[in-house]
């Protein structure tokens, strides 16, 4: 059995990694215009500097600020995709930076204390002490916290903007290709001669039957032809292009080949990929009449689970070899279209399920339901 389902890349995760180190360096100017603003308002007063305390706040200040930066940014993505109004998500933030903030600075006096010798401490650590402090510095950690929240949110809606511009041109191209594909393999010369010599036989038996061939194929090639490039249809729209195809496979095989096809009531509204059930039907029938199996029956059944979409198509045909499995998507060109077609709609919310039944083959694709 061979499963593809969309999985979590590290996109994400690198995404994080880039932020943290981008507000990072910014934390880090920071911390080395505060070093010398210090130190020259030190020596400005001529005062004895001790350098190396100096350098010790404030590098402690700088690994603290890492560290709740990377915090902040963790959080505020969390928020990306809540679902939450946008005045319930400030409300949280603001709270959050109050907390944040008093953490931050509680934490650096309580450590700078800690690391102080007694003698040299010229600020005792007490409560009273550390709120006069807080509160002083209150507007500085209060804006580095909405500066790092503010940067997550930009940095994130950018990167989206920039991967739905990718998977909007990657559609618009799979779309093309898979008209252009369905031209040159599913709509191959032979097919058209087949389908054009079954009607050819017709003609002289049953001219009401030829001229609804005509028709099918005529419907067929004006449908991948001349409609518009949309990426997503109703399931009725696709249901009229399979079932052109249909009456076209029909015709050519005969009595050979049987296709049933349920839909459960209530969901012909439904939002589908376009011509994603007629290479999966294709596919079927391609690959399973064989010598051992010179009659095939297809069932194409689509109806609900749960708030899922399900597609599936089973045949009764010799289905595939062990050795074949492992490279059904990269081999079979109608798969490999569709999987790449669905992972450009769906991103991971999908699952591409293509089952060996010995004999026979099952595809089953469970997508989100939408109308």
């Amino acid at each position: 059995m061979i499963t593809m389902s969309s999985t979590k890349q590290k996109i994400g995760r690198l995404s994080d990694t880039q932020l943290i180190i981008g507000v990072g360096l910014v934390i880090t100017l920071l911390q080395l215009t505060t070093f010398f603003e210090i130190y020259l308002d030190i020596a400005t007063q001529k005062k004895e500097i001790n350098l190396n305390e100096l350098l010790g706040g404030r590098l402690l200040a700088w690994a603290m600020a890492l560290a709740f930066v990377f915090l902040i940014v963790k959080t505020t993505t969390r928020f990306l995709d809540a679902n939450m109004s946008w005045w319930n998500i400030i409300a949280i933030h603001i709270l959050f930076a109050i907390l944040v903030s008093f953490l931050w600075y509680s934490l650096f006096l309580f450590v700078n204390h800690l690391l102080c010798n007694g003698e040299k401490c010229n600020e005792p650590y007490d409560s009273t002490h550390m709120l006069l402090w807080y509160l002083k510095n209150f507007d500085k950690l209060f804006l580095i916290y909405l500066l790092t929240a503010s940067l997550t949110y930009t940095y994130h809606y950018v990167q989206r903007d920039i991967m739905h511009r990718m998977q909007n041109s990657r559609m618009e191209k799979q779309l093309l290709e898979s008209r252009l594909m369905m031209l040159k393999s599913q709509l191959q010369p032979h097919f058209l001669f087949n389908t054009l010599n079954s009607i050819t036989s017709l003609i002289d038996i049953d001219v009401r039957r030829a001229k609804a061939m005509i028709a099918d194929l005529g419907g067929l090639l004006r449908h991948v032809l001349e409609k518009k490039d949309e990426q997503v249809v109703s399931l009725e729209e696709e249901l009229k292009l399979l079932q052109q195809y249909i009456e076209i496979a029909k015709a050519r095989f005969a009595e050979d080949l049987e296709i049933g096809l349920e839909v459960e009531s209530g969901i012909v509204q439904a939002r589908i990929p376009s011509m994603l059930l007629q290479p999966l039907v294709e596919n079927s029938i391609q690959h399973g009449f064989s010598r051992d199996h010179p009659q095939l029956k297809v069932d194409i059944r689509l109806f609900q689970e749960g708030q899922g979409l399900v597609v599936e198509v089973k045949d009764d045909g010799q289905g595939f070899s062990p050795e074949a499995e492992a490279e059904l998507f990269e081999r079979g060109m109608g798969l490999h279209n569709t999987l790449e077609r669905l992972q450009s709609l769906f991103g991971e919310r999908f699952t591409f399920l293509v089952e060996n039944l010995y004999p026979g083959v099952r595809n089953r694709i469970e997508i989100p339901l939408s109308f």
